[in-house]
């Protein structure tokens, strides 16, 4: 967890690094201190334990013998991939320069124009709002949307070049910088689609993204933050939900990140204000996030909770820590509302603390939650993710760096429910939504919820 104990999506990168500042890499200080100070390098060497020492030899030969160079960069970076590699997929280390990239994402501060792709495809799964590729239209009106695929990139509209696999995508946006102008291509159909796409003009730049997205049928709202701003604005963004009825909001929760509390508080304000009783809160492909922002968003969403109940436990009983409700909000903005959430096998680790304690506190009842299944066999139960982990970030203060590392499993309010490997399915009787992915262009999903909350 980042600092303030935050639970992370169910993904996580390693990537090379190119200024690596390794504890390990200290180690040729404190020796060279230890010739000053403590009477030689070999005292020093005599207060390694034994796997330091071993570390240290085979560094020495395979820097004196090998006959091909290795830097000491590349050697510790190899140290640490190999213990990357014997950790959980949640766990890994943090140069000082990814530890700051990451610190920046956490606070919604992207730089980019704004797309985000399913793993090891060119298929869009979020358009940031508040991001270029939000704002941008095409000649005919058309904007990006998640389920379409990136299939070209250029630096003008007659430059475009394909970009059919992830591998391309990334080349042609990695490859950009701020205040460059692209050109994107975006197919509403297939993956190596050329002719029926729409194509935008995108600047590069730093943006920061805004979490909640509401609607009700009449308008659409976010807190926006233009121009980095600290401070956002609630502004209509587009045109309402057709799909929605008088009285049924939407909100669109994308991570547990950045100012998503307070962009949740102005979105409960809203609800009041145009006198809803009926919510959809979307967490479909909503990953996690931080514990703190967890915190501010439930205090609104859990029923028959008070401030200091219990939100979730970390850790076996006789040695757990407790994470409490700092409010209670519920009364004052969804009082005698109806209230449905929506998810898929991508609803993971806070957003699923949060289903677990609305189910809890009464706010839900299983039957209340929608599960997009994308794909496989009519027996497989749709479900979310499964992700009942916690994680914690250690950060090194002389050196800029962190590890994050799993430190306890997570439990609901009930004390005994943990979803790790399993996530709520729809054999908890939880509504089964079948689509081909968990993005489809135009979203046939989110249209077959609201058509069952229309029914009922």
């Amino acid at each position: 967890m980042q600092g303030d104990n935050g639970l992370y999506p169910a993904e996580k990168q390693k990537k090379k690094r190119s200024a690596l500042r390794v504890a390990l890499i200290s180690v040729g200080c404190v020796a060279a201190a230890a010739v000053v100070f403590f009477a030689g390098f070999f005292t020093y060497r005599l207060t390694l334990d034994d796997g330091l020492k071993s570390l240290l030899w085979f560094k020495d030969r395979i820097q004196d013998e090998y006959y091909k160079e290795i830097s000491d960069e590349d050697f510790w970076q190899a140290a640490i991939d190999g213990v990357e590699n014997i950790l959980d997929d949640y766990s890994c280390y943090y140069s000082a320069d990814e530890y700051d990239a990451v610190l920046n994402s956490d606070r919604g501060i992207k730089d980019g124009v704004g797309l985000s792709f399913f793993s090891n495809t060119n298929m869009v799964y979020k358009v940031a709002v508040g991001s270029p590729a939000f704002y941008a239209e095409s000649e005919s009106g058309e904007r990006a949307e998640a389920g379409m695929f990136l299939t070209g990139v250029g630096e003008s509209a007659d430059s475009v070049k394909d970009t059919f696999t992830a591998a391309a995508v990334s080349e042609a946006l990695g490859g950009a910088g701020s205040g460059d102008t692209l050109f994107l291509r975006l197919s509403k159909t297939a993956a190596n689609d050329t002719q029926n796409c729409v194509l935008l003009s995108v600047e590069y730049e730093t943006y920061t993204e805004s979490y909640v997205l509401y609607a009700t049928a009449a308008h659409t709202y976010a807190l926006v933050f233009d121009d980095n701003a600290e401070n956002g604005t609630w502004q209509l963004v587009g045109d309402g939900m057709e799909e929605l009825s008088a009285g049924e909001a939407y909100i669109r929760l994308v991570q547990f990140e950045g100012n998503a509390a307070e962009e949740f508080g102005r979105a409960a304000e809203q609800y009041k204000e145009d006198g809803c009783d009926t919510l959809l809160l979307d967490l479909r492909n909503n990953g996690g996030g931080s514990l703190s922002v967890l915190r501010g968003i439930a205090a609104y969403l859990l029923k028959d909770a008070d401030k200091g109940s219990p939100l979730m436990y970390a850790g076996e009983e006789g040695d757990r820590a407790v994470y409490s409700l700092k409010d209670d909000l519920y009364a004052d903005y969804f009082a005698s509302s109806k209230i449905y959430a929506a998810g898929n096998s991508n609803t993971a680790s806070a957003s699923e603390a949060l289903l677990g304690a609305m189910l809890c506190y009464n706010t839900l009842e299983y039957e209340d939650i929608y599960l997009v299944k994308a794909g496989g066999g009519a027996d497989d139960p749709a479900r979310t993710y499964g992700k009942g982990i916690m994680q914690t970030t250690y950060y090194n203060p002389l050196t800029g760096e962190a590890a994050k590392l799993t430190t306890a499993r997570i439990y609901w309010p009930d004390g005994t429910t943990c979803i790790q490997g399993r996530g709520i399915t729809s054999d908890d009787g939880a509504h089964r939504i079948d689509a081909a992915t968990n993005a489809d262009y135009g979203d046939p999903a989110l249209s077959a919820i609201l058509a069952d909350i229309a029914a009922q």
